[in-house]
């Protein structure tokens, strides 16, 4: 690193940016009907196959 920069000191934030979280999001599901199983199903094999 240059001279001339400064470096921030290890384990203080900067203050302009928000604390960051140490983990990401949760994980969230939903339960899909039969049906709507099947037309994902076939929706995923048109996208596949470059037909949708």
């Amino acid at each position: 690193m240059p001279e001339h920069v400064s470096r921030w000191p290890e384990g203080h934030p900067l203050p302009a940016l928000p604390q960051q979280r140490k983990t990401g999001p949760r994980s969230e599901s939903v339960e899909l009907t039969a049906e709507e199983r099947d037309t994902f199903t076939e929706l995923a094999r048109q996208l596949g196959d470059g037909a949708a």
